[in-house]
């Protein structure tokens, strides 16, 4: 019986670094260190990775009546959403304006069920690698092969459900692999018979007539926004977006998700639960657990994540709001801990990235394994 999970070797294609940067990955290393890298890779059965689809599917269904249950309870202030940010959210929830994608981050060592570690909805990256780069070096490797992924054609259908005809795209400009993640996803809203236009947020205008507006003056009808809505509070233009709040894509309801104070919530509403990690908002609540992994509410990239087990403590307490999560066995192989992500398009999983570290705190500069469904 084969492994449901296994670490492959095999020599890169001759030409990779030509390859992906023609596709759009101009980060493939930072710093001398490797980010994408094709003389390993992974290997599922099938069984293993519908595992992971169908945890991600349950997942997104637990994660969206929790956010009913938050605006039902009036629970906004236990994720350190403002008030000045609450009524937005929770008018964005009711009148349920529309989504496009995200991504969970999920630990599975290839027993057991799956665990969440956090919910990446509001600005996930690594989606170019994850929808283009993995699927065409699939396809030069193993043609005949299969992975979970399809990202791309889930992305095309779901800016169909827009109703504008003009999709503005914003990032920080200076930000590489944010510039290269809105031009692939503007790609897809093209194909989808949208016309595009890309800026920086700080290009965002607003008129007198109460309209965003591009460096054109042209009024903004949808924008998607590669920029977190807790950084969109505190900007001077915040207190402007009022009725304008639905025009803004991830929507403003994705401040529910995107902050890991959703964590503790989702399991007081699901103790127990096998996809689910015990989670609380202090330390006290652990009890007698041995190992727990403290988070930040709004850190990224796996800032402020610290390890910890029971004895003296030898780093600083946290900073901030913090999340108490049981600690959960990665997929282990070459020295690398794995972290799986899968891609949510609307309310279906459609796809499957793997990052792998050193450490267990997966980083900025994790190493992104392809993969392949044997």
């Amino acid at each position: 019986m084969s492994a449901p999970i296994r670490l492959e070797s095999r020599a890169p294609r001759p030409d990779w670094q030509r390859r992906v940067e023609e596709a759009g990955l101009l980060w493939h290393a930072t710093d001398g260190q490797p980010y994408w890298t094709e003389d390993q890779s992974l290997v599922f059965t099938l069984d293993a990775a519908e595992e992971l689809e169908a945890a991600a599917n349950e997942l997104h269904q637990l994660c969206l009546y929790a956010c009913g249950e938050i605006v039902r309870r009036d629970w906004f202030g236990r994720l350190a959403i403002p008030d000045a940010a609450a009524g937005m959210v929770q008018a964005s929830w009711m009148t349920g304006d529309r989504a496009l994608y995200g991504r969970f981050d999920l630990a599975w060592d290839g027993t057991g069920k799956p665990k969440m570690l956090e919910y990446n909805s509001d600005t996930p990256t690594s989606l170019l690698e994850a929808a283009v780069i993995q699927w065409q070096w699939l396809e030069d490797v193993a043609p005949d092969g299969d992975q979970l992924n399809s990202i791309h054609e889930a992305l095309v259908e779901r800016w169909k459900i827009f109703p504008e005809q003009m999709i503005h795209f914003a990032c920080v400009w200076d930000n590489l692999e944010d510039r290269q993640t809105i031009a692939y996803l503007a790609e897809t809203a093209e194909q989808a018979g949208k016309s595009v236009e890309l800026m920086d947020m700080g290009e965002i205008g607003f008129s007198e007539g109460g309209r965003f507006t591009d460096p054109s003056e042209r009024s903004i009808e949808r924008l998607f926004k590669l920029y977190p809505w807790e950084w969109m509070v505190e900007e001077p233009f915040f207190a402007e977006i009022g009725l304008e709040r639905d025009r803004f894509t991830e929507p403003a309801w994705k401040m529910m998700l995107s902050n890991k104070g959703i964590l503790p919530i989702l399991w007081e509403l699901n103790p127990g639960h096998p996809l689910l990690l015990p989670a609380y908002d202090s330390r006290e609540a652990l009890g007698e657990m041995d190992r727990w992994v403290e988070k930040p509410f709004f850190g990224r990239e796996g800032s402020g994540v610290v390890l910890r087990s029971r004895g003296p403590f030898h780093s600083p307490p946290p900073i901030g709001p913090t999340v108490y999560q049981g600690h959960a066995n990665l997929f282990e192989a070459a020295g690398r801990h794995v972290v799986w992500g899968l891609w949510m398009v609307g309310d279906e999983c459609r796809g499957l990235s793997a990052r792998g570290d050193t450490s267990p705190v997966t980083g900025n500069l994790s190493r992104f394994l392809p993969h392949r469904i044997a």
